[in-house]
């Protein structure tokens, strides 16, 4: 991958050269770089041509929108092309929005993170959470939507006070204590768009056109409309390629909550929404520089900042993403290059080719060359839920450290040294992915296995990581 992590985290390449080798390079210039058009196109076009990618990129420089094109279909039935301003689902990059509309709110002194959450929203279940738990997924609300759907009939709008109810009725006491660990969570983020309603008296939607869509010329976002019949046709759908065909892998009908998720972007507005974050011009600098702080979980940082950012560990490069069904979309933005760069798709991208295209396209933008795919995804070892207790142990890499992996039972859980203990979820039958770390990991068994069921390796690929951890003893 290209370094746009710290140089610990990258193998160091020694290149020896011969005097005769210097005077032919001197002897003969170095050949152009291709165009940046022509490189990230390059870098896309098989993806696309595998079925493995629709959808559109953006990059932004300066000022300046360098790259925009689109791929494939944004619905197939109608037959939809998809360009660089089709509206896409922006899963929870929305919480982006909302974070920063909340520190707007205590710049302007009308909130205050320590306030508790009922006492601006009645309707939130549990006493005591504080605004600053909601942002820091650590308030022991329900992690999934699934566990209401018994609760609404089909057609329903669910909207996030019945959420608040039927989250109060069926967990009456937070599933920990507040502050105490991470566990990530929409309803945690919907309520904070309440919290933003409750006290400007004015509708979410309407809050981030104002403060952040039109300040920033994101002319093709908006807020979902609940049910799909009242959408602006044509609607992007979500599709995943299987058996030889596209096959509906869409978002869900009769969602009415707001605030961590169901934002809707083009790629070009979401690089326009990281240039604004790259040139320092969402908040106000008091307010920005409270907010990058990293919330303390039981004493320990956690690796998504107050504004709901992941970045590298000097804090000049950062991104986040939202996922959904056949839906992804992502943005980075660095302040030191003054460069975005993003991209939406709806075609269920494979979880181990996303990091590198996201990463190369942060290269290309910055004069870099593009790093192939990781051949390491040809040996991943599939793990069936049977078979998920023998990826626990402890793993070293230089550069990552120690990692220590555990199965509940149930669950599959990854604490990297001196961080949070965090569920890992399945995304594919071999890779695993860590909300709050914004990983993805997989495990291959190693030349020299023999018998011993366990993997020997833990591969993590994030936007500032690419690690190969070996199994040691505990």
């Amino acid at each position: 991958m290209g370094a746009i992590g710290q140089p610990g985290w990258m193998a160091r390449l020694l290149l020896a050269v011969s005097a005769a080798q210097l005077m032919a390079a001197c002897a003969s210039p170095p050949p152009r770089a291709a165009p940046l058009s022509s490189a990230v196109s390059a870098s896309v076009e098989p993806l696309v041509s595998a079925h493995e990618f629709s959808g559109a990129v953006a990059l932004m420089r300066g000022d300046q929108l360098v790259y925009a094109r689109g791929f494939g279909q944004a619905s197939h039935d109608p037959a939809v092309a998809f360009g660089p301003h089709t509206p896409s689902d922006g899963g929870s990059l929305a919480k982006t929005f909302t974070a920063a509309g909340l520190w707007w709110l205590v710049h302007e002194g009308r909130l205050k993170m320590d306030s508790a959450v009922q006492a601006i929203v009645p309707e939130y279940p549990h006493a005591g959470v504080t605004v600053a738990q909601l942002l820091a997924h650590s308030n022991g609300l329900a992690p999934d939507y699934g566990i209401f759907d018994e609760h609404f009939a089909p057609g329903q709008p669910r909207t996030t006070e019945a959420l608040l109810r039927i989250a109060g009725q069926t967990m009456p006491a937070p599933a920990f204590d507040p502050g105490t660990r991470f566990e990530y969570t929409n309803l945690g983020y919907d309520a904070a768009a309440l919290i933003i309603e409750r006290i400007t008296g004015q509708p979410y939607d309407g809050f981030v056109r104002d403060r952040f869509f039109r300040p920033h010329g994101m002319a093709s976002s908006f807020a979902r409309p609940p049910h799909f019949a009242d959408w602006p046709v044509p609607r992007t759908r979500g599709y995943r390629f299987h058996d030889g065909r596209w096959q509906d892998h869409d978002a869900y009908d009769d969602e009415a909550f707001l605030g961590a998720s169901n934002l809707i972007f083009s790629a070009t507005d979401l690089a326009r929404w990281g240039h604004a974050w790259a040139h320092a011009r969402v908040l106000p600098a008091q307010a920005e520089r409270a907010g990058r702080a990293r919330p303390l979980i039981g004493g320990r940082p956690s690796a998504i900042n107050g504004l709901s950012w992941y970045c590298a560990p000097e804090g000049r490069q950062c991104h986040y993403t939202g996922s959904l069904n056949g839906f992804h979309a992502w943005v980075y933005w660095d302040r030191d290059r003054h460069e975005s760069a993003a991209l939406v798709s709806n075609s269920a991208i494979p979880a181990w080719a996303l990091i590198p295209l996201q990463r190369g396209l942060v290269d290309l933008l910055a004069g870099r060359p593009a790093t192939p795919q990781s051949p390491v995804v040809e040996a991943l070892t599939q793990l069936p839920k049977a078979a998920r207790s023998t990826v626990a142990g402890r793993y070293f890499a230089q550069g990552l450290g120690r990692v220590d992996l555990r199965w509940t039972g149930q669950q599959l859980q990854v604490q990297p040294e001196g961080g949070l203990q965090l569920d890992a979820y399945p995304v594919s039958g071999s890779v695993f992915y860590v909300p709050g770390l914004d990983w993805f990991i997989g495990f291959s068994r190693g030349a020299d296995a023999g018998d011993d069921p366990r993997p020997a390796q833990l591969h993590v690929r994030s936007m500032y990581l690419q690690a190969d951890a070996t199994r040691v003893a505990d």
